[in-house]
C-alpha cells in the first residue's frame, strides 16, 4: 500500500512534470473510481491548468483552477506516465491527457478513489477525515501524543495506523518507526513515556526522510520501483537476524495487519 513517502514521492515527481500543464482530455474507464460521477468528473477536470501537486496524508492533491482533484491510491493505485499513443493496460482505470505525454491511473485491486470538490470545501474535506497532525508540523510534540494517548490502553502499532494522531504512517513504515525507537509494537500506547515519544517523533521524521531520499518501497511514475526496500531493518524480515543484536526478527498480527519486531531489541517494558 502506498505510504506517506510513496504518495510524496509520487507528489515530488509529478510537480516537476505537470505543475502549470493543462489536462486536454480525460478518460474514465471505471465508474466506481470517481464515485460513479464519470460525466462529471470529467467536465470538472478536462481542458483545466494544474495549478500545483499537494499533499495532505496519504492524499494526492491536483490544484486545479477552481477546484482539487484529490486522490487515495488505497492497496495498490499508482500513476504511470506515459507517452499519448500508449497502449491503455487493462488495469488503467482513468487517463489524463497532457499535449505530450499521458498520465495513467492503475489499480489492480480496484479500491483507488478519486474525486473532485470546490477549493472553499477543501479544509472541511480533510476535517471530516480526522487526520492528524503531518510528520513536519511543529505541533508535533511529546505532550501532544501524550494528550492524544492517555486514553488508549492498546498497542502502539495499532495506534500508529490510526490517521488521527499522525497521518501518512502504515505499516511498513511503523514497523521500522518502532525498532528505530526500540519500542515493543504490543507496548500499550498510554503507558508510553514522554521521552519514548520524543524517540517516536524524531524516528518518524528520519524513516520518512530516509524512505523518501530512495524513493520509497513502491513503483513510481516511471515504472521504477523504489529502492528504499533494501534499507528496511525489520519489516518483512521474518526469521533473518537482527542487524544490531543478531536476535531473529519475529512476525505477530496485531490488529490484523503482518507486525515485524526484534525480540530483543524491542523487549516489552509497558
Amino acid at each position: 500500500m502506498p505510504e506517506l513517502a510513496e504518495v510524496e514521492t509520487t507528489r515530488r515527481d509529478l510537480s516537476k512534470i505537470i505543475a502549470g500543464k493543462k489536462i486536454n482530455k480525460v478518460e474514465v474507464y471505471l465508474d466506481k473510481i470517481v464515485y460513479n460521477k464519470k460525466e462529471s468528473f470529467i467536465k470538472d477536470t478536462s481542458g483545466k491548468d494544474v495549478m500545483s501537486v499537494k499533499r495532505r496524508g496519504k492524499w494526492l492533491l491536483f490544484e486545479l483552477n477552481d477546484k482539487y482533484l484529490i486522490i487515495h491510491f488505497r492497496m495498490e493505485g499508482r500513476f504511470y506516465l506515459l507517452p499519448l499513443d500508449a497502449k491503455k493496460d487493462k488495469h488503467d482505470y482513468v487517463i489524463f491527457y497532457f499535449d505530450d505525454f499521458s498520465l495513467h491511473y492503475n489499480d489492480p485491486r480496484l479500491f483507488g478513489k478519486m474525486q473532485v470538490i470546490d477549493k472553499d470545501k477543501i479544509d472541511e474535506f480533510f476535517k471530516e477525515k480526522k487526520l492528524g497532525l503531518e510528520y513536519t508540523d511543529p505541533n508535533l510534540t511529546p505532550m501532544y501524543l501524550k494528550q492524544q494517548f492517555k486514553t488508549h490502553h492498546t498497542d502502539i502499532k495499532k495506534i500508529l495506523l490510526d490517521q488521527s494522531y499522525i497521518t501518512g504512517i502504515g505499516n511498513i513504515y511503523a514497523d521500522e518507526i518502532l525498532f528505530e525507537s526500540k519500542i515493543n509494537p504490543m507496548s500499550y500506547a498510554d503507558k508510553i513515556t514522554k521521552p519514548k515519544l520524543q524517540e517516536i517523533i524524531n524516528n518518524t521524521k528520519m524513516v520518512f526522510e530516509h524512505a523518501l531520499k530512495y524513493k520509497g518501497t513502491y513503483p513510481n511514475i516511471d515504472g521504477k520501483r523504489g529502492t528504499f526496500e533494501a534499507h528496511l531493518k525489520v519489516h518483512g524480515r521474518q526469521n533473518k537476524p537482527c542487524y544490531e543484536c543478531g536476535t531473529l526478527i519475529k512476525k505477530e498480527k496485531i490488529g490484523g495487519r503482518g507486525t515485524y519486531y526484534c525480540p530483543k531489541c524491542q523487549r516489552k517494558k509497558y
